[in-house]
């Protein structure tokens, strides 16, 4: 099928089918997000004249002029009769937000082949059933029926957030709010009967305010054309995947959840999203947390990290997450120059460590540390530094979180904060992280996002 997906992020006009007064009703709670939207909104009910301050209109087909996106909020075997005025109508892209069909049962499975039939040969395009639809920021279009005031949402920002199930959308935005990351859109694919994940990527590829994608996937609807299409994707824009259902439980749960078939081993899984540019992310907090590093910093020249702290343990910790092979991430520990290490020694206290890690000790000073991270972003045996920010010591301020993000941001070696803050531990990451700095509340998530930084730059490397 073709049909113009450009609506399906940026429509001019919208229809709520199915729109309801009783502020209980999902339809209700979706139809007040949708009026924060930048677009022409039109609720659509036979047996109401208005809705929250709306004209209501008794059939979409009675709706002056053209209609872009409709989102129908009925059960599901009252679904099919409004997709086909939606059709007769010309509406370029359809979210039937109802589970019931393919997922539930041969009975929904037969609804959910006459919801494609009522489409087919048209060039109206539908998103689920099974969805929440559709987040944009920019633009306030949000099809989700979950009150904000339950869920907050991400501010506007880059990365796109891509998910088979609904309950991952809304957690994913969540994390990402808490992260200070921004997004361009998320989209919930649901039952994919028309559009997956495949469509969707096109639509990303073109979307100018998308820089970097996570996705969640129980199921590929064609591996083959995903990871054709990845390829030509990931090298500009980083894609990042929780591909459940790797188990046989796993497997028979997504069946039950969204109708989804598994069809390829692991092994060849990991093989094709490896040469796609595709990096596997395995639980939702990493999912994010990857994503989170494409989008501030790119990519590492190489795996070679410092680390630097004014806690000794901290930094022996690190430094086994850095190098071990079975519980960490497989890099190096950069071997600092004798320059670097000469200026070091002008810097810290003389029983201080000035080898790798760099251990600044309790009297450590705003202006010691400042000067530190200065000296290691200038070695070029340096790619990565892992700075340990713990604002315990005595004769340190809240001015070193202003210090790492002067440093992060001044275009020299990439650093990563791990973040030791107590109670406000979670505050910081998060300013840190919408002043465009890479934070994490552990020493390990910090790591991890290296790592995934070094394999971003080795596999640009190797394009090249």
């Amino acid at each position: 099928m073709s049909g113009d997906l450009s609506a399906l992020v940026n429509p001019e006009s919208v229809a709520l089918i199915g729109a309801s007064k009783n502020p209980a009703k999902l339809s209700n709670i979706a139809l007040a997000n949708l009026k924060r939207g930048r677009f022409r909104l039109y609720p659509v009910n036979p047996k109401e004249d208005e809705i929250l301050g709306l004209k209501c209109y008794h059939s979409v087909l009675e709706i002056p002029g053209t209609v872009d996106l409709a989102l129908i909020s009925l059960p599901a075997e009252s679904a099919i009769q409004p997709v086909r005025e939606c059709v007769q109508k010309g509406i370029k892209v359809v979210i039937v937000s109802a589970s019931g069909f393919r997922e539930s049962g041969p009975e929904g499975k037969l609804l959910e082949e006459e919801l494609v039939k009522t489409i087919h040969g048209s060039e109206t395009r539908l998103l689920g059933p099974n969805t929440m639809g559709v987040f944009v920021p920019k633009s306030g279009l949000d099809t989700f029926f979950i009150p904000r005031e339950r869920s907050e949402r991400p501010v506007p920002g880059e990365t796109a957030i891509v998910s088979q199930s609904g309950a991952v959308s809304v957690s994913s935005m969540e994390k990402a709010r808490a992260a200070g990351l921004g997004v361009s859109a998320c989209i919930g694919l649901g039952n994919k009967a028309d559009l997956t994940e495949n469509d969707v990527l096109v639509v990303l590829k073109e979307d100018p305010d998308t820089r970097c994608i996570a996705m969640y996937l129980e199921s590929f609807s064609d591996g083959r054309a995903f990871t054709t299409l990845a390829s030509k994707i990931s090298p500009s824009k980083p894609i990042v995947l929780l591909k459940s259902g790797r188990t046989r439980s796993g497997t028979r749960a997504a069946s039950s959840h969204t109708g989804a078939l598994a069809t390829s081993s692991e092994a060849l899984v990991d093989g094709a999203l490896a040469q796609a540019g595709v990096v596997r992310a395995y639980d939702e907090e990493e999912l994010i947390d990857i994503t989170k590093a494409f989008s501030l910093v790119g990519q590492l020249r190489g795996d070679r990290i410092c680390v630097v702290a004014s806690a000794g343990g901290y930094g022996v910790i690190a430094s086994d997450f850095i190098e071990s092979e079975e519980h960490g991430a497989s890099m190096h520990m950069a071997e600092l120059t004798a320059v670097t290490r000469k200026e070091l020694e002008r810097i810290v206290p003389g029983y201080s460590s000035v080898l790798n890690p760099v251990d600044l000790t309790a009297q450590v000073t705003d202006e010691m540390y400042d000067s530190v991270l200065g000296v290691l972003q200038a070695d070029p045996n340096v790619d990565g530094v892992l700075m340990s920010l713990e604002l315990q010591p005595p004769n340190v301020t809240s001015r070193l979180i202003e210090i790492a993000k002067i440093r992060s941001l001044s275009g020299k070696t990439p650093i990563a904060v791990s973040v030791f803050a107590g109670d406000q531990t979670d505050g910081f990451v998060k300013l840190l992280g919408e002043q465009r700095v890479l934070a994490f509340p552990t020493i390990w998530r910090t790591i991890r996002a290296l790592d995934a930084l070094a394999r971003r730059g080795a596999y640009l490397r190797r394009l090249k």
